[in-house]
């Protein structure tokens, strides 16, 4: 299998990179408040004004009445992770939410409560995942994109900027639009 479009090794780019790093090392930081409720796995880096919600938008209709759902979980942040300001992350209810290792989590994007996110994805701005949704390693989610409530994401995806993903998506597929549909199968 090919490697996805944002793994691809660019030797000139990689090169200039590797340049700047060394002037400009990599620190890892917390630069919001983290809640008793976060628990880390190794160095993360979480920029200033990354917002960790305390109590999801969860409601259950009663009869009379809708009724808050508590949402009481954890959130686990992998090793490597990074989270860039005016992110919403929400509280899980009972389960954990976990943000897989090397993901990066661009400026602005809303990541609903149960949501599992695998390894070294990138999340590009603006992006909205639904509660109880599942991402899989190695996906990219372009500018902008949606992905309604308990949708799965298999692993090596790419959503396009805008898509609106409201069905599963298998591993290796490029689905993009409103509604997303298959652009193409690895």
């Amino acid at each position: 299998m090919s490697p996805k479009i944002n793994q691809v090794v660019n030797p000139a780019r990689l090169e200039f990179v590797l340049e700047q790093r060394k002037k400009y090392p990599m620190t890892w930081d917390i630069l919001t408040p983290l809640p008793s409720w976060i628990k880390k796995e190794g160095k993360i880096d979480i920029h200033r004004n990354v917002f960790f919600s305390e109590q999801g938008f969860g409601f259950q209709w009663s009869g009379p009445e809708y009724l808050r759902i508590p949402h009481r979980g954890n959130i686990i942040l992998g090793p490597k992770v990074e989270i860039f300001s005016g992110t919403n992350i929400v509280r899980p209810t009972l389960n954990d939410t976990r943000i897989g290792e090397g993901t990066k989590i661009d400026y602005n994007c809303h990541i609903a409560h149960n949501v599992n996110i695998g390894k070294h994805c990138l999340i590009i701005a603006g992006t909205i995942l639904g509660g109880s949704v599942t991402i899989g390693d190695n996906c990219y989610l372009g500018i902008g994109c949606m992905i309604k409530n308990k949708v799965k994401i298999g692993n090596n995806v790419t959503i396009g900027m805008g898509a609106v993903v409201l069905n599963d998506v298998p591993d290796n597929y490029v689905m993009v639009g409103n509604p997303a549909k298959l652009l193409r199968n690895g």
